[in-house]
């Protein structure tokens, strides 16, 4: 199974989503989590799709059309109700041949960034939406004991030393949400594929996995394979990971 998590930076052109497009039928994931995306974005090919409804926190930039987070799946899923449905999303994945899994698709506030009326000073308004967006991992974990549970979005921290982006008391609070919740991230430290490959950029773009999980992971990939963003794509790299489950 291949999972992938890409920042679109909004998609906003026809000719860019051409572009984008390509990119991710060359990537051939099963499935997709997709932020700053656009709601007549789509991978190309025959998917499931659970959606954010649409976007805030860009006045003036904001269509009908923008979405904060898709989640795209090859497999049947169903929409399960989140907290924040503006900049989170999940679903319950059902494959025909493996056992069903959880996607959480998220976007955590960035640097300047207000949300619900938090400030970003000091990281007040990161906190406070991880502080939300945890009840639902905790809740889905209650909910779906024997499910996988993967986190995949814009977490908007990095997750690795030297300090690339955020804040090192954002960056302790998302460990301490991740570990209290039973969950690790794949792409930090170093397994952080964008400082391994393209230092001194590094992930802000997350894939997130139970501590526990009955899969194997390979190595975290990103794309495109260059010191830096393609910008006719994206500001941001994507990532990728393989998984294969362990045997019983």
């Amino acid at each position: 199974m291949k999972l992938a998590n890409w920042n679109l930076e909004r998609a906003a052109t026809p000719a860019r989503r051409r572009a984008q497009r390509e990119q991710v039928e060359s990537i051939a994931a099963d499935v997709w989590v997709f932020t700053e995306t656009r709601a007549d974005f789509d991978p190309g090919l025959p998917y499931s799709c659970a959606s954010a409804s649409g976007r805030d926190g860009l006045a003036g930039l904001d269509t009908p059309a923008d979405q904060w987070v898709a989640i795209w799946s090859r497999w049947p899923l169903e929409a399960l109700p989140v907290s924040d449905p503006v900049r989170s999303v999940a679903a319950r994945v059902r494959p025909d041949a493996i056992p069903p899994f959880l996607v959480f698709g998220l976007v955590l506030p960035w640097s300047r960034d207000n949300w619900r009326g938090f400030s970003p000073a000091g990281g007040e308004s990161f906190r406070q939406a991880l502080k939300l967006q945890q009840t639902d991992w905790l809740r889905l974990r209650r909910e779906f004991p024997d499910d996988e549970l993967f986190l995949l979005g814009d977490f908007n921290q990095d997750l690795v030393e030297p300090r690339y982006y955020g804040s090192r008391a954002n960056r302790a609070a998302l460990r301490t949400a991740l570990d209290e919740c039973g969950l690790v991230a794949l792409t930090g430290d170093a397994n952080d594929p964008v400082r391994r490959d393209s230092a001194p950029w590094a992930c802000i773009d997350h894939i997130c996995s139970r501590r526990d999980s009955r899969w194997i992971t390979s190595p975290t990939t990103r794309w495109p394979d260059a010191p830096r963003p393609d910008k006719s794509l994206s500001d941001h790299f994507g990532i990728a990971v393989h998984l294969s489950l362990k045997p019983a």
